[in-house]
């Protein structure tokens, strides 16, 4: 794991490493809020999709966590530097890695999962409750099933957990448990079918929200200045208080320059 800024926020060492259990724990980085940043309400949990690492969404965490808040971005199972296990690539693996490292989470975290790391996000929220979650948004990733779009290829088993089983109960236990949700679908992604989009934005009681973003699939999660401009909005409507980054021009809820890091700042390590 690595930390980046002049006044790092040292996040103790996940109390499962200090034991030789044999438990393999997931590789991550804990990156303090930038000054210039804003718009999250505070601590955030990234997650990225199949085929990325803790750095996909790195730019997102970069323009939305605060100072004084920390973002944390690992490398879910099989990615960047994390272990690489033959089996158990289900949403529920995913999730119980992230359980794994909980202990050195901040208390509440907002949580943010782009395309698989969406539904590892939804069932974590579900099982850490509104307590620990204060928000969650979802990244261009379907609950639904669609089985035909499961590909026997190296992510074989993921692709089979991942299309084959509905996860539309997902939302109404969001609700339930009272965790906001915010889900991006991409103008030109298959991902979500125009009618789970329906359903979706039909849906009474204002705790789900769905807004369209820019892009297909595989590049939706790019477009940082307009995520992160519709997720300031959102974060606007749910907790009171909140404003834009520190020298923000223009109308509230435009993001500034959402590039990646731009800080100069060097990474160490831990």
């Amino acid at each position: 794991m690595s930390f980046a800024g002049p006044e790092d926020r040292i996040l103790p060492a996940p109390a499962l490493s200090g034991h030789d259990s044999g438990v393999e724990l997931l590789d991550y980085d804990a990156v303090p809020g930038l000054s210039r940043a804003g718009g999250a309400p505070g601590d955030m949990l990234l997650l990225h999709g199949f085929g990325g690492d803790k750095s996909q969404l790195r730019p997102v965490g970069d323009a939305l966590c605060p100072a004084g808040s920390v973002a944390v971005h690992p490398s879910l199972r099989s990615h960047g530097d994390s272990h690489k296990p033959d089996w158990g690539y289900s949403v529920l693996d995913f999730s119980a890695d992230l359980h794994r490292i909980a202990d050195i989470l901040p208390d509440e975290v907002h949580l943010v999962g782009y395309s698989y790391g969406g539904l590892v996000a939804a069932v974590s929220a579900v099982t850490w409750g509104a307590s620990r979650v204060r928000s969650l948004v979802v990244i261009d990733q379907s609950f639904d099933a669609h089985p035909a779009l499961h590909v026997a290829d190296e992510w074989a088993e993921g692709s089979l957990l991942r299309w084959t089983y509905d996860f539309g109960h997902l939302p109404d236990l969001l609700e339930r448990l009272g965790i906001p949700v915010l889900v991006l679908a991409g103008t030109d992604s298959g991902n979500i079918l125009a009618g789970e989009r329906e359903r979706l934005s039909g849906r009474s009681g204002g705790m789900l929200r769905l807004e369209t973003i820019r892009g297909s699939h595989a590049d939706c999660y790019r477009n940082t200045e307009e995520i992160a401009s519709v997720m300031r909005a959102f974060y606007r409507d749910h907790f009171a208080g909140l404003s834009g980054p520190p020298g923000l021009s223009g109308p509230p809820g435009l993001s500034g320059n959402g590039s990646g890091n731009g800080n100069g700042e060097k990474e160490k390590s831990a």
